[in-house]
């Protein structure tokens, strides 16, 4: 047991326990150390065999929680490595035990998981499991219900459906297998046995979403052909050829599970047999993908019907709204490469606090504090970053800050962190849209977060600032601000014909006061890397003035970045805009640490 004075008393955290075909279940920590075991005793007790009498220790030391093997018969692995010796582990993380799945999340009256030290200038990251290396003995667990692992920093790994018997019912879809057991023979089998039962079936347009009474035609007939064609592939699983065939036959092939795991952000589709998904921010190759050509296209037929609006026979570039809110992209093409490719965001939704991207390492608390007077003050604030939800995060972070004046929402890509805060749709028509957007910049002490993305938002948002609106926070998707604030500028001139580039940039200097810019680590850690006041527009694009940058010091065991968030160490101009409207902010604010 790990003494008071070896490590701080652990805060109140929760860990969710998975049981593969079971529910979960949750129990409340504020302990140092958590044991886990077969037998009764430990703290938490799994009476499986596959479970060893002492199998693991969890131990929280100097912020971090970190896991260790006790020599278990079957090992204990952390998003799918077995480990062979103390690991770190954060939140989302997954440690496999046996038939267990185990995460640690904040206790409900708990604001947060500790990242590390909460030092103003220093973010001490968490170091991730493992470097990728082969299981030593056997393969890892499988996690249950289609729950997809993180297999480390950064870097895009293989993940399939969960393992076990092939489900019966008419609109499942089953596991892959285990990784990199997708073979071609599979592929083809499946689509050669969907264009048969397509064929017996011809009457019916598959495009079109299914009925129970086709349902109970197509299984039997599955089956039937099965047995005629099982002889020209010896070898091949027919259950999982059959159970394959029928989620693509019946519903959306892959995409199903997937569009109903609310933990995925994103489902990309760069060819039939290809899918990705985004998860945290972090890209993974799902397997397996569609069969055919064929039967993505009756997928995206079957969801454009779900949005309520059918696919045309003259449309090739698609853009669609699905219930729920996820934005269906897609292109369809012969004249394509690979046919057609499609993109499903699902927005996102973060009530995270200032303080809390503290805790995460995202921001030191001298840019908190910073951030927090800027909002007070009602300055302009433009956020640039890329698809990884760290925009998003860092804009809902900053519309709950308290201040005067209630937030009105104009982003598509994430919801609102509340949902009583007031949204206007970006997806309105350009007319009704600007129309919108000044009415509400009337609003007295209204403050429009809005992502800029789209051109005609942007000059509506650059026109309601013109005419008086202050307090604004604004994203815009884009490696680096000068790439970003090159585009936005682009996008005003494409908006407005007689908008020249000079003209442009000077309406970008003039209309934002702050400009920061967040980027996706290797590790897969979002950070603010660099906060810059703007201060006017050249020839070349706009004069900025870095007031904090993020230098990355070391990579630590397991890839994670550690590094230090440094003040430039000039007070920032706009500290007299500031005082000018009653907000003192010391100087040592600013102030540049002797040495890093």
């Amino acid at each position: 047991m790990i003494s008071p004075a070896s490590g701080a008393k652990a805060p109140a955290f929760s860990i969710v326990i998975h049981e593969k075909g079971g529910a979960e279940r949750r129990e409340v920590f504020d302990s140092t150390e958590v044991s886990v075991g077969r037998v009764q005793g430990n703290h938490i007790v799994l009476p499986k065999g596959n479970v060893s009498k002492r199998h693991a220790r969890l131990l929280y030391r100097d912020g971090r929680f970190i896991v260790t093997d006790l020599n278990s018969t079957n090992g204990t692995y952390v998003n799918r490595r077995r480990i062979a010796q103390a690991t770190i582990v954060r939140e989302g993380d997954r440690i496999y035990v046996g038939d267990f799945v185990l995460r640690i999340e904040p206790a409900a009256d708990s604001a947060d998981v500790p990242a590390g030290s909460d030092d103003s200038s220093r973010s001490t990251s968490r170091t991730d499991s493992a470097p990728p290396s082969a299981p030593s003995q056997g393969a890892p667990p499988q996690s249950s219900h289609g729950s997809f692992p993180d297999d480390g920093p950064g870097r895009p790994t293989a993940l399939s459906l969960d393992t076990g018997t092939p489900r019966t019912a008419a609109r499942s879809f089953p596991d892959s297998g285990e990784l990199g057991a997708e073979t071609t023979d599979l592929s083809d089998s499946v689509a050669t046995l969907v264009a048969r039962v397509a064929e017996r079936l011809g009457s019916h347009d598959f495009r079109r979403a299914v009925d129970a009474a086709l349902e109970a035609r197509v299984e039997p007939l599955l089956r039937e052909l099965w047995k005629l064609q099982e002889r020209e592939v010896p070898g091949v699983e027919g259950e999982r050829v059959i159970a394959r065939a029928r989620g693509e036959l019946l519903d959306l092939g892959p995409l199903g599970p997937l569009l109903a795991d609310p933990g995925i952000s994103e489902i990309g589709v760069p060819r039939f047999d290809r899918v990705v998904v985004g998860r945290s921010g972090r890209p993974f190759a799902f397997e397996p993908g569609f069969s055919s050509e064929l039967s993505l296209g009756w997928a995206l037929h079957r969801l454009c019907e779900q949005s309520g609006v059918p696919l045309r026979p003259d449309e090739v570039a698609v853009e669609r709204r699905l219930p729920g809110g996820a934005t269906l992209e897609f292109a369809l093409g012969s004249g394509l490469p690979h046919g057609s490719t499609l993109v499903i965001r699902r927005p996102r939704r973060s009530t995270l606090t200032l303080d809390e991207l503290v805790r995460r390492g995202t921001i030191s608390r001298a840019i908190a504090v910073f951030l927090q007077h800027c909002v007070a003050a009602r300055l302009n604030l433009l956020v640039v970053g890329g698809r990884d939800g760290g925009p998003e995060t860092l804009l809902g972070a900053l519309s709950i800050v308290q201040a005067e004046g209630a937030s009105v929402w104009i982003v598509e890509s994430a919801s609102p962190p509340f949902s009583a805060m007031a949204r206007i749709d970006a997806g309105l028509q350009p007319d009704r849209l600007h129309h919108a957007v000044q009415v509400a910049a009337r609003v007295p002490s209204s403050r429009l977060v809005a992502d800029i993305t789209s051109a005609g938002l942007a000059s509506s948002i650059v026109d309601a600032i013109g005419e008086g609106a202050d307090g604004v926070v604004a994203s815009r998707f884009g490696v680096g601000l000068g790439r970003a604030i090159s585009r936005l500028a682009s996008d005003l001139c494409r908006h407005s014909p007689s908008t020249t580039p000079a003209a442009a940039r000077e309406l970008i200097a003039s209309s934002f006061d702050v400009a920061l810019e967040v980027a996706q680590m290797r590790d897969g850690r979002c950070r603010v890397v660099r906060v810059a006041e703007i201060l006017g527009a050249n020839a070349q694009g706009l004069e900025l003035s870095d007031i904090f940058t993020f230098v990355a010091d070391r990579t630590a065991a397991g890839g994670a970045i550690e590094g230090t968030f440094v003040p430039s160490g000039t007070v920032a101009h706009i500290a007299e805009t500031l005082r000018a409207r009653g907000i003192q902010l010391e100087a040592a604010l600013f102030s540049r640490p002797l040495s890093r």
